[in-house]
């Protein structure tokens, strides 16, 4: 399948956007030979009005004369214009309303058409021929016109009331035709900037199923044609079941489905490439099957106006930018649309943003959107300008690009896609530059436009450039301005706009450098706009019923011949109307329209009740108003608009107005009641002989497989040999369906291959098919041989098939038999292009071939080494005298030299030793090539997306890209100025830098020195205090480093260890506090100064960070501060303080006296002794000795006795013990 698109190259002084086609067809053939309208009889392929081929030679004869004589009615039946139509404004009689009178017949103004039979394969094939017959005004007698127009209300056997627009439409091809293509030009040219050529379509198309019919199918297309017979813009649509725009008829037509889009569809056709007043070709064109079983038609009606909401196109489109110097983020916004049509619904999957740089590269892309807002269908992106790799001097322009998904069962409408739709430039010039940002350039620059009328109406005006000073530069002053007509001029300043004051231009670009001084200016893209606006008048031209509405387009203000000044007029005479329009900028336009005497009605609207499966008569019920009405084609006439109770039959209903005017004749079919065909999945036979089985999906009460045959109850008839199955279904009323056509596959053998020689001078031609089988056929299928070869063949196309014993079959596949001496060799050409030369080989079977017109013969069809320039005459000889039209052919391309390029391995350090490097790839660009400044570069990460262009694979971030050992291979595509390209591999190996296995700080003993050492097996070490040795002494403290490096052979790896050296000391004990006079629940906290940090013990051999020691028995203790970097350990003795509970002064020697433990250790201590009445018995000092239990010699009686111990700074301890005696 494809899509055709108009392609433009971008450029950044051009805006482009792309619609979405979004239709199906299947792809078409293209040959090198000269295209020529063929003969009738030129296409050996036939098929009845059935869909069945032709075989019986008498009867092909048959077909062609009465297809030619049918042509040549067509000829004599219409009036053919000897000169070339007159173009027309764009939308000259859009509506299809206006007609002329030629001869006495209405034909329709500023349109032509004619007829075609394209050479097969014909599907999407566009027509080769210049309309030149003119199109009739609608008469229901006029039979068989390949293209007429036809009432609004028009009842088409599938859509049934079109519900086109004012009174006529235009309806190319018809179901019964005998040419194959009908082509509708009108020649155009467009007068105020209009983009797109926008049309209202229905097509009604049959889905031919089967290989027979490969590239063969009806079709609809759209396309533009510029003045020199390039086409601009085109689509085309065929029909295919799974495509969900498609509304299925219920009825099979000859055994095929019939598709049509139900409602009105909007096509758009871009025509923004073509200058104003230009002249272009639109054509229309509809075409039944390649082989003319099958029919296709179309509905065209209102160009220039869109009346319907679904659309098989979707679009995209970017704010403009114009930000200079911008900060960051810059957002980027835009608006889209989504394609629509019947029963299909697209959801947006995903949009895009990609930025490139002044070189068209691209640099940046992202699908994360800030804002998606699907009801208002618009979106943003916010642009970090941290990922743009130069925000000081370069420019940028930015696309957005849109795709859809669809929201339907992805299985039932396989044939239905969507493609991506495009905008790649947001404005004119540069959207992001930053072109003199500096700070003390405070020029800023507005984008503007000058807009002018186009009073002689010749596309052009006198512009004066100046009037858009203040409005690019507002409220700015000291400013010199220069005007050109491309940016690269304004960019380097060359080439101005000398009479700028007066500049005669079309609607244009144009660029302003607005300059401050030589270091500040800026530039800014303009427009002028030539306005030619356009006047139509619409409505239903014919005053039949006594006056019609006449409509003009919209604007500000009208002022019609009749002197109204409203935009719609009530006309009831014929002849001619005008009316000037002046729109919002004052430009004026004048639309004319001339009605014509007529004294035929408009066809009435009219509602059908069909025949039902209960209800066996319909009725017929004009809608429309009338004062009398027939239904039997004028025979009788009535005053009421409908009738009942009709029996199945045809009717002929007219209307007749209150002045007299009737209308042509509707025919009505009522006929009998079939549901629609049924819905159905199948299983194929998977190889020759094998079977399959068809499952009925419609639930119903009864199922044939045979046309109505035999019935049952099961849905699902099993073990079905390859072939065609006609199923229907039948309710519990007994109503039938129709039927639907079902072929279980059969073709199963390869497709077959096979020789052909062309019939030449006299001499008829022949087929050889050389792939072995049973049977063998010429016809598609329809006639079978047991000889492969056919012979005596006249020119044409044939269909050849293969088929085996077992009655399994191959692909149908396409011959085509051309006479020798009536046509052109085909070839195959090659062009020259980057390390090749071109060749060109003739394809066209011959004894002789020729590449000078005649000059010299070769056996040797092929012709090598070729560059651009040559120029050569292609020939094909048969039978010694029998020579083909000669072929001019041309090489245009060059042959060019790859780049020479070459890999490059390098290793490098890794500096953090994190397994990664942050490389600068272009730094190598030199190491690659040895022209790098002739060349660019992409840079991939792997061979195969380098080879295939990959963007998925291309490294954006090339100036800052991460790589690591596991990934350190990138391969860069080396491109010349001509686009070719080598393949290298710049490939890095990443060397650990030394680890130095150093401490982050070091400690210095006040009044010492210390020694650091780097390590040893270094090549150099260099301190930060100048030293080269591996350890160096230091006194002072402070932050230093070390740099070591190691030698690889020629790279050298480097490692800086920054480390700080403290000072430290031995701690200075400032104070001990205790809390003791407990047996074993005392503690000691030592409190010091000094630079270190310090540990503690009480026995110099275990250690701890707390300064304090709990849970200690009393007793004599030693403290000591240890300073942990060495630098030296402090002491000091603690007591911790008791008293005995009871003392025996009995002099046994033993408790005889009492006095505190280790008071003696505790200088300035005093203990008082009191009685019970507290009265001081004894006070002891440190050097005292204890208390004997006397007090002036008496010894005391034993009983309790109270002390208050006071030490050296004041703290007191009370307490209490006994006295025994």
């Amino acid at each position: 399948m494809i899509f055709l698109f108009t392609f433009v190259y971008k450029i950044p002084t051009m805006r482009l956007k792309f619609l979405l086609l979004f239709i199906i067809f299947h792809q078409c053939l293209f040959v090198f030979s000269q295209e020529t309208s063929p003969n009738l009889s030129n296409n050996f392929l036939f098929e009845d009005k059935n869909g069945n081929l032709i075989t019986n030679p008498s009867e092909q004869e048959e077909y062609l004369a009465k297809r030619q004589k049918t042509t040549e009615i067509y000829v004599k039946n219409n009036t053919s214009k000897a000169a070339s139509q007159v173009p027309s404004q764009l939308c000259s009689n859009g509506g299809f309303e206006e007609f002329v009178n030629e001869n006495g017949v209405n034909v329709l103004k500023n349109f032509q058409y004619t007829v075609e039979n394209p050479l097969k394969p014909i599907q999407c094939r566009s027509a080769t021929q210049t309309a030149n017959l003119s199109i009739k005004q609608y008469n229901p007698n006029d039979i068989g016109l390949m293209v007429t127009t036809v009432p609004s209300n028009f009842l088409d056997d599938y859509i049934g009331n079109i519900d086109a627009f004012d009174q006529y439409s235009l309806k190319l091809n018809y179901k019964e035709s005998q040419p194959t293509m009908a082509l509708v030009q009108a020649q155009r040219f467009k007068t105020d900037n209009e983009t797109v050529l926008k049309f209202n379509y229905k097509a009604v198309l049959q889905s031919v199923s089967g290989s027979g019919h490969l590239n063969e199918q009806p079709f609809f297309k759209a396309r533009i044609v510029d003045k020199n017979g390039k086409v601009v813009s085109e689509f085309c649509l065929t029909g295919d079941p799974q495509n969900c725009i498609y509304t299925q008829a219920p009825v099979l037509q000859n055994g095929n489905i019939v598709l049509y889009t139900k409602n009105w569809q909007s096509g758009e056709l871009d025509i923004s490439s073509i200058p104003n007043n230009e002249n272009f070709t639109v054509e229309f064109m509809t075409t039944r099957c390649g082989l003319g079983g099958h029919f296709g038609y179309s509905y065209i009606d209102d160009i220039c106006m869109s009346h319907s909401n679904e659309s098989l196109q979707g679009s995209i489109e970017l704010d403009p930018l114009f930000q200079s110097c911008p900060k960051s983020p810059v957002s980027i916004c835009g608006g889209f649309t989504i394609p629509n049509s019947g029963d299909i619904k697209a959801t947006v999957k995903s949009i895009e943003l990609k930025i490139y740089d002044s070189s068209n590269k691209l640099i940046h892309t992202t699908t994360t959107t800030t804002s998606l807002d699907l009801d208002k269908k618009r979106f943003c992106f916010d642009l970090d300008l941290t990922t743009l790799p130069n925000t000081t001097t370069e420019s940028y322009n930015v696309s957005a690009s849109i795709n859809y998904n669809i929201e339907m069962d992805p299985t039932a409408c396989s044939g239905t896609s969507f493609n991506e739709v495009t905008d790649d430039d947001a404005n004119s010039g540069w959207d992001i530059t930053f072109l003199n940002c500096d700070p003390k350039c405070t020029l800023k620059l507005e984008t503007a436009s000058l807009s002018l009328c186009d009073d002689n109406k010749n596309g052009k005006e006198f512009f004066d450039l100046t009037n858009l000073e203040p409005l690019v530069a507002v409220n700015q002053t000291g400013i010199t301005f220069s005007y050109f007509t491309k940016l690269e001029d304004a960019t380097t300043d060359k080439n101005p706009i000398v009479n700028f004051k007066n500049y005669d231009s079309f609607s244009t670009t144009l660029f302003v450098r607005a300059t401050m001084d030589p270091d500040c200016y800026k530039i800014i893209a303009v427009k002028l706009i030539v306005r030619n606006p356009t006047a139509n008048i619409t409505g239903v031209l014919n005053v039949c019923s006594g006056s019609t509405l006449l409509t003009a387009t919209k604007g500000v203000s009208y002022l019609w011949s009749n002197g109204e000044t409203t935009q719609s007029i009530s006309a009831t005479h014929t002849g001619l109307y005008s009316v000037t329009v002046t729109d919002a900028s004052g430009c004026k336009a004048v639309g004319t329209v001339t009605i014509i005497p007529n004294q035929v009605a408009a066809q009435p609207t009219i509602k059908i009740t069909q025949p039902s499966c209960s209800v066996f008569t319909g009725s017929i019920e004009v809608t429309s108003p009338a004062s009398e009405y027939s239904f039997d084609d004028g025979k009788t006439w009535g005053t009421n608009p409908e009738i009942k109770n009709l029996p199945i039959g045809t009717y002929y209903v007219k209307i007749r107005t209150a002045s007299g005017c009737e209308s042509y004749n509707t025919k009505i079919n009522l006929v009998p009641f079939l549901s629609s065909f049924p819905t159905y999945s199948k299983i194929d036979p998977k190889f020759c002989g094998d079977i399959g089985s068809i499952t009925i999906t419609t639930p119903s009460s009864s199922y044939s497989f045979d046309d109505g045959l035999t019935w049952g109850t099961n849905n699902t008839m099993t073990d079905l040999p390859s072939g065609s199955y006609r199923i229907r279904v039948k309710d519990a009323l007994g109503c039938i369906s129709n039927y639907n056509n079902v072929e279980l596959n059969s073709q199963f053998l390869p497709d077959p291959k096979f020789i052909m020689s062309n019939p030449y001078c006299s001499n008829l031609g022949s087929i050889i098919i050389t792939t072995p089988a049973a049977f063998y056929s010429f016809d598609g299928g329809t006639v079978w041989q047991t000889s492969n070869t056919m012979t005596n063949l006249k020119i044409g196309s044939y269909v050849v098939s293969i088929k085996n014993d077992k009655g399994c079959t191959s692909s149908l596949a396409y011959v085509y038999l051309n006479s020798l001496e009536s046509s052109y060799p085909e070839y195959e050409k090659i062009e020259a292009g980057c390390n090749s030369y071109g060749s060109i080989e003739i394809k066209t079977l011959g004894d002789l071939y020729s590449f000078d017109n005649g000059a010299h013969w070769t056996t040797n069809p092929i012709l090598k080494n070729l560059n651009g320039g040559a120029n050569v005459q292609l020939m094909v000889q048969k039978g010694g005298t029998c020579n083909s039209r000669t072929q001019s052919v041309g090489i245009f391309n060059y042959f060019r030299p790859l780049p020479v390029a070459n890999d490059y391995e390098v290793t490098l350090c890794d500096d953090l030793n994190d397994g990664s490097e942050i490389i600068d790839l272009t730094a190598y660009n030199s190491n690659l090539t040895p022209n790098p400044t002739s060349n660019r570069f992409e840079y991939y990460t792997s061979l195969l997306g380098a080879t295939n262009n990959d963007r998925n694979t291309m490294i954006s971030d090339y100036q800052t890209r991460k790589l690591s050992n596991s990934i350190n291979t990138v391969y860069v595509k080396v491109i010349s100025q001509y686009g070719c390209s080598s393949i290298v591999a710049l490939k890095f190996i990443f060397l650990d830098s030394p680890k130095i296995n150093m401490e982050d700080k070091f400690p210095l003993c006040v009044d010492k020195s210390v020694y650091i050492n780097a390590g040893m097996g270094y090549h150099s070490y260099l301190w930060s205090n100048g030293e080269k040795t591996q350890i160096i002494n230091l006194s002072k403290p402070g932050d230093y480093w070390v740099t070591v490096t190691e030698k690889h052979g020629t790279l050298i790896c480097d490692s800086t260890k920054k480390f700080n050296v403290f000072m430290s000391s031995p701690a200075t004990i400032t104070s001990i506090s205790t809390e003791d006079w407990t047996d074993g629940e005392n503690v000691i906290s030592v409190y010091q100064s000094g630079l270190g940090d310090y540990e503690y013990s009480l026995d110099n051999r275990t250690y701890q960070d707390n300064n304090t020691f709990t849970n200690l028995p009393d007793g004599e203790y030693t403290v000591y501060v240890r300073d942990k970097f060495g630098c030296g350990t402090t002491t000091k003795e603690v007591h911790l303080l008791m008293y005995p509970r009871y003392f025996t002064p009995n002099g046994d020697g033993n408790n005889d006296t009492w006095k505190v433990k280790f008071s003696d250790m505790e200088v300035g201590l005093t203990v008082r002794i009191y009685d019970r009445h507290g009265k001081l018995i004894k006070t002891l000092f440190t050097n005292t000795d204890s208390w004997n239990g006397t007090f002036h010699g008496a010894e005391l009686p034993a009983t309790d006795y109270w002390f208050i111990v006071t030490r050296a700074n004041g703290t007191e301890y009370k307490g209490h013990f006994s006295l025994k005696r």
